[in-house]
């Protein structure tokens, strides 16, 4: 099969927020020639070691995908990246003390073709921005979140529940990560949020909505992360936007095409 390139506005913005001392978000984005990837790490452990295990994750993922075999992206190759990257935090916290209980929230996207591959764990968040309406395609895997899922708790409960930042799982907490994964098909007009809950806990969905739907990627970041500044974000602020402007496409080869290339 071959996948086509979509066509994609892209920008990306981190800010240490009003409130935080240093950032330890970190971002990244790489391009390929049949589609991007797009990641959103937020670190967690004491000092400094937050902003060593969203930089390694990150480098690690970004590493892993440039050496997959396969000629095309993939969830195959995004969820050898992730767990790679888990292991590589994880084995990192275990055996340097200062880096003892280290972690990190990841969420981490692929567009290829017309496609899109997610892999999340802890509490950053992909939005779509669709028709008019706004969806939150992840869950959180925090104390809270989950609550919410099961009805214990209303969404207006969870935003300021003395428990809200307590992550249930993240990249670096065990050898064997337990990663969500999701596949969706992209359209033409979707914009896609990523963030961290600098963003979206300051700010409330239709709030987002707005500023995404009506800037382009880089004016949507900068508003966004201004926004949410203004109301005070007590964490940092990281996201990325990309809009599709128009998606690829995915052509199986003939038969005869496959068989020679055998």
């Amino acid at each position: 099969m071959t996948q086509y390139k979509p066509e994609i506005d892209f920008f990306q913005l981190t800010d240490k927020g009003p409130v935080r001392e240093n950032n330890e978000d970190a971002l990244g984005s790489s391009a390929y020639e049949d589609g991007v990837l797009m990641i959103v790490a937020d670190g967690l452990g004491a000092h400094n070691a937050g902003e060593v295990a969203s930089t390694l994750a990150i480098e690690v993922m970004e590493r892993e995908m440039s050496l997959a075999a396969s000629p095309v992206l993939s969830m195959k190759n995004l969820r050898h990246a992730v767990q790679q990257a888990n292991l590589d935090v994880y084995q990192k916290a275990i055996t340097v003390p200062e880096l003892y209980h280290m972690g990190t929230a990841v969420i981490a996207s692929v567009i290829t073709g017309n496609t899109l591959f997610t892999a999340h764990i802890g509490d950053c968040r992909l939005y779509m921005l669709r028709d008019g309406v706004f969806t939150q395609l992840t869950k959180d895997h925090t104390w809270v979140g989950e609550r919410v899922q099961c009805g214990i708790l209303t969404p207006e409960e969870a935003r300021t529940h003395p428990n809200r930042h307590m992550l249930t799982r993240y990249l670096g907490y065990e050898l064997l990560a337990s990663i969500d994964f999701l596949k969706i098909d992209i359209r033409s007009g979707d914009v896609l949020v990523q963030c961290s809950d600098g963003a979206y806990e300051a700010l409330l969905d239709p709030e987002l909505a707005a500023l995404a739907g009506s800037n382009t990627p880089e004016a949507a970041c900068k508003a966004i992360v201004q926004k949410s500044r203004e109301a005070g974000a007590e964490d940092n602020i990281s996201l990325q936007v990309a809009s599709v402007i128009a998606p690829g496409t995915a052509i199986d080869q003939p038969s005869w095409w496959k068989f020679w290339w055998r």
